[in-house]
């Protein structure tokens, strides 16, 4: 591979940054979901017969109680509990210090991402979240920011941004959801890959616990 010119550094953050695969997964075991509808809902999904918007709203249903959404404070509790990967601080204060930009990009919650962001000082955050009422309850609405399956028009508009070509992009991702990011960038890392799908299509392939060991492909 040629070296380039590479400036932006994007992170999946689910299964990459953070230890746990999916806080969707999180969420539904807090309000104990229904395991059949859940599948449903994601089968739908993948198959192409409801959009992401519609799977987020459907999954939300699933949270219902008494005629209610639970209230968002409720949904930073089920999702406290999160670790970070061993050398997530470390890989970040480096690619900082080599003058890299960084951002995530994930079809998980912006509660979670913004506060991960926060936590490792990362510039820019694409995720969904939620609309809630008056008294902080959550609503039938959603904010939809990222489809997992078309996260490349994410990096997109955040090269749009930077004024900064793909070319000069590297992706961090472990599953499938991270194939659209992959494609367009000058360089795609498969970190712990998850299935065998991104791991074909990574330029660069890690299994290693430590998200440190990027730094090595990284120049």
């Amino acid at each position: 591979m040629c070296p380039q010119n590479f400036k932006v550094v994007v992170f999946d953050m689910d299964g990459t940054l953070i230890k746990e695969t999916s806080c969707w997964e999180t969420l539904h075991r807090y309000f104990r979901s229904d395991p059949k509808l859940v599948k449903k809902n994601m089968e739908d999904y993948l198959a192409g017969r409801i959009s992401y918007c519609e799977w987020m709203r459907r999954d939300l249903l699933l949270w219902k109680q008494n005629n209610r959404y639970p209230h968002i404070s409720e949904v930073k509790r089920a999702l406290k509990n999160y670790e970070m990967v061993e050398g997530a601080y470390e890989s970040i204060k480096e690619l900082k210090r080599r003058g890299y930009i960084t951002a995530i990009v994930t079809g998980g919650l912006d509660i979670l991402a913004e506060e991960i962001a926060r936590k490792l000082g990362i510039e820019h955050v694409y995720a969904n979240g939620f609309k809630t009422d008056e008294n902080g309850y959550l609503t039938e609405h959603v904010k939809c920011v990222v489809d997992p399956c078309e996260k490349g028009r994410n990096l997109m508009d955040l090269s749009k941004k930077l004024g900064t070509p793909l070319s000069t992009f590297i992706a961090v991702g472990d599953t499938r959801f991270d194939l659209s990011m992959f494609k367009i960038v000058g360089l795609s890392i498969a970190f712990n890959p998850k299935d065998e799908i991104i791991e074909k299509h990574a330029n660069i392939v890690i299994k290693n616990n430590s998200l440190f060991k990027i730094l090595e492909y990284i120049p």
